[in-house]
């Protein structure tokens, strides 16, 4: 009897996949569950593809030219005696030096808005992811940005609420902190920064609320400026008792923070109980009663003395000396007043209503 032996036929293989989901050799639910392998597969994946569209965006990004609105001044007018008579312009600013402000102010501004501005690299990750959620859900983009970024939104960048703006924003101000110094930064954002009552930066701010310049204010005035910084409409003590109300706890929170970050002593916060009330309303930039005249005056004296131009004044940034006296010049307009009370009856005398009405002062010596 004879034997033989059957060849077995080799089994057929399926192609390999590249990856293998739903996982083969899994039934039911377990079949669509991913491994461990090819979830931190998945994380990687997604990690470089993240890492690789951000240096796409930075290198295509570059720091533009600051726009025009930031390098916008006013001029400003000074009586006989040093004090402010108007300040005149498209926007209410005046550059200063980070010498020429309070350093308790550039403290509470830091507390309020940056404790960690020094330390930072310019942005903050978590702000810019808040964005992205609030701008997914239809809210508005804004906070949780650090100085620098507010800084380039203010100097290079329009105020869009938009994720577009925001990835920008980001991005110049990581290469803005690598460009500039710190010191840099701050002075850029103080001078930019939008204080409410017309008044862009801290110097025109300083002498919107409390008639003086920056480098006086008081550390609790300091603390109520920075308190406008988050949003002038709703802080801003003389518009109504609700901002009052919000003005003062920030301002109080302010203090509390800069004892907390270790910019104020507890024993210096302790002197501040009382809120410090802004006086109600700034005439600074009002060029009605004689203030006008006398500004018009200055400039084409200015103008014959210098050889400026109308358009390099409109450019604004100066600071204009006069020789007005502030005392004489009030008298002089109550004197007017007085004579034209006494003499001229528009009512009475149809004549009169076409008056116009002038003076003149002279030194007695000329």
């Amino acid at each position: 009897m004879g034997t033989h032996a059957q060849r077995k036929k080799p089994r057929r293989r399926g192609r390999r996949r590249i990856v293998d989901y739903p996982r083969a050799g899994r039934s039911g639910v377990r079949r669509w569950l991913p491994s461990w392998r090819q979830l931190l597969g998945a994380a990687g994946l997604c990690a470089a593809s993240v890492a690789t569209l951000f240096v796409c965006v930075y290198v295509s990004v570059d720091i533009p030219d600051e726009n025009a609105a930031a390098r916008r001044e006013a001029n400003v007018y000074y009586w006989s005696d040093g004090s402010q008579m108007v300040s005149t312009g498209a926007v209410n600013r005046q550059n200063v030096e980070l010498d020429q402000i309070a350093p308790s102010a550039v403290d509470a501004v830091i507390a309020a808005e940056n404790e960690t501005f020094y330390d930072d690299a310019g942005v903050s990750l978590k702000g810019l992811a808040r964005a992205t959620v609030n701008m997914a859900r239809g809210r508005e983009t804004q906070g949780g940005s650090t100085i620098t970024q507010q800084y380039v939104k203010n100097t290079y960048l329009s105020q869009d609420q938009t994720v577009t703006r925001k990835v920008k924003e980001f991005v110049i101000a990581l290469k803005v902190d690598r460009k500039k110094s710190k010191s840099e930064i701050l002075k850029g954002y103080l001078n930019t920064s939008w204080f409410g009552r017309g008044a862009h930066g801290i110097e025109a701010a300083a002498r919107a609320y409390y008639g003086i310049p920056a480098k006086e204010l008081d550390p609790s005035q300091g603390a109520m400026l920075a308190a406008m910084l988050k949003g002038a409409d709703l802080y801003d003590p003389a518009v109504s008792s609700a901002n009052h109300e919000r003005a003062r706890e920030r301002w109080a929170w302010i203090l509390d923070r800069q004892v907390e970050v270790g910019l104020m002593a507890k024993k210096e916060r302790a002197k501040y109980r009382v809120f410090p009330e802004p006086r109600s309303r700034s005439r600074s930039t009002s060029l009605g009663g004689q203030t006008g005249y006398l500004v018009d005056v200055a400039n084409r004296y200015l103008k014959q003395q210098t050889g400026l131009t109308d358009e390099e004044l409109a450019r604004g940034g100066y600071e204009i000396h006069t020789t007005f006296d502030r005392t004489k010049v009030h008298r002089l307009e109550r004197a007017v007043r007085r004579v034209v009370a006494r003499d001229l009856d528009p009512e009475k005398r149809p004549a009169d209503r076409h008056v116009q009405v002038g003076a003149a002062s002279v030194r007695p010596s000329d």
